[in-house]
């Protein structure tokens, strides 16, 4: 590679036409009442979570880096919207690699990655599961549009105030930090939270783990019932 792995990540985060695309991502949705939004903070979060995952699974620098900069890329197509947008975000992310000459080793996982990150649950593509993973995990407060506090069910990851990852003897851990204001038969019946479990549970049978969902260190029972 041309560059090393991390500096290469930090090429494309930090890049003014990247930070910029995702400035009228974020002013978009808040003109639209977006409830959630798919934003700079947004693609950093699944970019750590990526990280943090894949470390935890032993996965090789040269491919972590290159899941984090998938993550990065992976809601640029939301300037018009969500409808499409993975589509959208794959096509950019393909010509802005190529118009900057950014050497990928694994390229293809990459910008599929992207194109399938809202959907593509049944996949041998690693690198796809765990972005679809970060992405639909990333629902702490930090995300929700002041809109989105309004509206039944999403309203409840306001109360959401960390994520925490472990893999441990054959277990996936996550763990949400949550404020004892939520209302977990709220949560549950939402439909955007059954996606989120959907999205663990095909990452953890393509691994092989036991997913151990969890609020506050205990068992998030609903779930397994």
């Amino acid at each position: 590679m041309l560059f090393m792995e991390k500096d290469l990540f930090n090429k494309i985060k930090n890049d003014k036409r990247i930070i910029e695309i995702y400035q009228k991502i974020h002013e978009y949705e808040d003109q639209e009442n977006g409830y959630a939004y798919h934003d700079y903070n947004h693609v950093n979060n699944v970019a750590l979570y990526c990280e943090k995952i894949l470390k935890a699974l032993n996965y090789a620098d040269d491919f972590i880096c290159e899941a984090k900069v998938a993550a990065i890329l992976h809601d640029t197509g939301c300037t018009l919207g969500k409808d499409n947008h993975a589509h959208r975000s794959y096509e950019f992310a393909k010509k802005y690699l190529e118009e900057n000459n950014i050497p990928l080793k694994h390229k293809k996982l990459v910008l599929d990655a992207i194109k399938n990150h809202s959907d593509g649950f049944i996949t041998d593509n690693i690198m796809q599961l765990v972005i679809i993973l970060a992405d639909k995990i990333d629902i702490k407060k930090s995300r929700i549009s002041d809109y989105g506090k309004q509206v039944e069910g999403n309203r409840q990851y306001q109360y959401i105030d960390d994520i925490q990852f472990k893999i441990e003897n054959n277990n996936f851990y996550i763990n949400f930090i949550c404020d004892a204001k939520i209302n977990l038969e709220e949560l549950n019946n939402y439909y955007f939270t059954k996606k989120v479990f959907k999205a663990i549970q095909a990452f953890s049978d393509k691994l092989n783990l036991s997913p151990k969902v969890m609020i506050n260190n205990k068992l998030w029972k609903e779930f397994y019932n």
